[in-house]
């Protein structure tokens, strides 16, 4: 297909009003729900808010390095990362019933409750860092990077898309993006590092752990990562980004989603192995409360569906040439990263207690919802791909390897 055959996206109308409607609808039924079970709802909202936002910020890890690495072969698909990175302002609305529920998912807010004096006397020491100010100016920060950096990414590539040709006014936008993203690359990985920190780890104080945010971030990367093949499968018809794709596109989007698992499983069996090593009563308490009272299977099924099973169906080079079998894998990994956050959240609600309430499915449906209506918003009226791109040829011929 001709890049010159491409016209300006103008549908999903019906698609983002019906996403939009269920968000609402959603997010309203929760909201009921947090009356009866106040607890488990804002646990429930806090694994979809987390869920949501790792796309986002997944797509923005992603985005940020192929520009300051230069690489010009994911130019293609850059875009639907460029949509996703830009929806990261939308989380900062959507934080606000993590910030009203505090008390009900962060100990550390309220020191005076069923805590020892042992635990009380450790969380004193954490209270100039742990407190609540503090931790609300630290989420405006987080938010104010992530929005800004994956803000200018998007607009300065639209921009360059209403160019009239490859010019040197278009070139500049391409260095733009490319300077920021090389300077605010380490910014955005500390502000995720930090924010996974303070909205998931201080739900258990008491337990820290050196990986626990590395872990986090190649989930993040990982579902982002999957989201794109995902989309690259389904968007195949005359006019989309994904019939731009042929078999290397693919193959290179699997060969670093395979590195990423890789990369996920050793930060998760790097803590494990050192938690259990160490046997520290301070630091057991956290798998603990993850493998007993019917969490175990749960445990087990992150392992075999997030790592086992895709690291050996991603090692098949014609699968990740395939778009059908690659998406297979993909909507896998998805889901997994859907087990993945709830075994790191509602543990710490009902430890060593294997629980699910249906606010949990109503606010993962609200917010990704609200997330999709976003993302078709924003691309509604723009091109699929960055048109305008010096080296939107160059990745379009991209040599089979």
């Amino acid at each position: 297909m001709r890049v010159d055959a491409l016209t300006r996206y103008d549908g999903g109308r019906r698609e983002m009003w019906g996403a939009f409607g269920l968000g609402a609808i959603a997010l309203a039924l929760t909201g009921g729900g947090a009356i009866a079970a106040p607890r488990e709802a804002a646990h429930g909202y806090l694994f979809a808010f987390a869920y949501w936002l790792s796309l986002c910020l997944g797509a923005l890890l992603i985005l940020s390095a192929f520009h300051a690495s230069r690489a010009r072969w994911p130019t293609v698909l850059r875009r639907p990362l460029e949509v996703m990175a830009a929806c990261c302002p939308l989380f900062a609305v959507l934080f606000l019933p993590v910030a009203l529920s505090m008390p009900l998912l962060f100990p550390w807010v309220d020191v005076s409750g069923e805590l020892g004096s042992h635990a009380r006397q450790l969380l004193e020491h954490k209270r100039p860092y742990l407190n609540v100010p503090f931790f609300l100016l630290r989420a405006v920060f987080y938010f104010a990077v992530w929005g800004a950096v994956g803000g200018l990414l998007y607009r300065w590539s639209v921009r360059q898309d209403a160019e009239p040709g490859i010019s040197e006014r278009g070139v500049r936008f391409t260095a733009w993006q490319r300077r920021l993203s090389a300077g605010a690359l380490p910014g955005v990985v500390l502000c995720l590092s930090f924010a996974s920190l303070d909205w998931l780890m201080s739900m258990e104080p008491l337990w820290q752990s050196t990986v626990y945010a590395l872990y986090v971030a190649c989930g993040a990367v990982v579902a982002a990562l999957s989201m794109v093949a995902v989309l690259a499968s389904g968007a195949r018809g005359a006019g989309e980004f994904g019939a731009l794709m042929g078999a290397p596109h693919f193959l290179r989007l699997g060969t670093l989603l395979l590195a990423f698992v890789c990369l996920w499983a050793y930060c998760g069996y790097s803590q494990f192995m050192l938690i259990w090593v160490a046997s520290l009563p301070e630091e057991v308490t956290w798998y603990r409360a993850r493998l007993d009272g019917g969490w175990l299977p749960v445990a087990v099924l992150l392992t075999v569906g997030h790592f086992v099973v895709p690291f050996f169906l991603l090692l098949s080079r014609r699968i990740k040439q395939s778009p059908r079998l690659l998406s297979g894998v993909a909507v896998g990994l998805l889901l997994m990263r859907a087990v993945d956050l709830y075994w790191l959240v509602v543990p710490a609600l009902h430890p060593g207690r294997a629980s699910f309430h249906w606010t949990c499915l109503s606010a993962w449906l609200g917010v990704g919802g609200l997330t999709v209506a976003a993302c078709l918003a924003l691309a509604r009226g723009g091109y699929l791909v960055p048109v305008r791109d010096p080296f939107l040829l160059h990745s379009l011929r991209v040599p089979k390897s």
